[in-house]
C-alpha cells in the first residue's frame, strides 16, 4: 500500500463526524459492528491500515515510549500551530481501537 492510499484512508476514517468514530469504538468494546455498513466499512479500512494484519502485539514499553512520543508530538502541534487538515499519523491509542475493530472481522454487506 502506497503512501496516497494510506492516507486517504486515514482521511476517510477522521472526516466522519467525532460521534460516528465514537459509536465505532463504543460498539467494538461490546464485540459489534456499526449498524451503517458503509460506516463498518470505513472503520475496517482504517483499522487495517492502523494495524496490518499480522502485526506483532505491541509489548508494554513500546506502549510507554509511543504514549510519551504523542505526547510530546501533540505539544509540538501545538506550540508550531501545525495544519489541522492534515490526517494524523496513527497513534498507541488508536492501534488499540484498531485491534477490536480487526477482531469482529470485515463487515458483511
Amino acid at each position: 500500500m502506497n503512501n496516497e492510499t494510506r492516507l486517504a484512508l486515514l482521511r476517510q476514517w477522521w472526516q466522519l463526524p467525532a460521534a460516528t468514530r465514537k459509536e465505532v469504538v463504543s460498539l467494538s468494546r461490546s464485540r459489534r459492528r456499526h449498524p451503517d455498513p458503509e460506516v463498518a466499512w470505513v472503520a475496517w479500512r482504517w483499522a487495517e491500515t492502523v494495524l496490518p494484519v499480522g502485526a506483532p502485539e505491541p509489548g508494554r514499553l513500546r506502549n510507554i515510549l509511543s504514549a510519551i512520543g504523542f505526547w510530546l508530538t501533540l505539544v509540538i502541534e501545538m506550540a508550531s500551530a501545525g495544519d489541522p487538515v492534515d490526517a494524523p499519523e496513527p497513534r498507541w491509542l488508536d492501534r488499540r481501537r484498531a485491534r477490536r475493530i480487526l477482531r469482529l472481522g470485515p463487515p458483511i454487506d
